[in-house]
C-alpha cells in the first residue's frame, strides 16, 4: 500500500478517529500539546494529508484502533 493509499483511507476514517478521541476526552489540540506538536499537524495527519509517526503513535496510544490508522510504516508488512 502506498502512502497515498494510506492517506486516502485515513481520510475516509477521520470521523471514526475523532469519535475515539472525543470518547477519551481528547481534542486534537490537547493531543498535540501532550506530544509536543501543533494541532494543525494532528489534524493533517487525521485527514490523511500528512503521515507524522509521532501523531500516529499518539493516536494508537490513545486507543484509536489500528483499522483507522493506515500507517505507511506498517503498510508494507500488511501487504506481504
Amino acid at each position: 500500500m502506498t502512502r497515498e493509499e494510506c492517506g486516502r483511507l485515513r481520510y475516509e476514517a477521520r470521523y471514526a478517529i475523532r469519535a475515539v478521541l472525543v470518547e477519551r476526552g481528547l481534542s486534537m489540540s490537547e493531543l498535540g500539546r501532550r506530544i509536543g506538536v501543533t494541532a494543525e499537524l494532528v489534524s493533517a495527519t487525521v485527514r490523511g494529508k500528512k503521515h507524522s509517526p509521532r501523531v500516529l503513535d499518539a493516536l494508537r496510544d490513545s486507543g484509536v484502533p489500528e483499522q483507522y490508522l493506515f500507517d505507511p510504516r506498517f503498510a508494507r508488512d500488511k501487504a506481504a
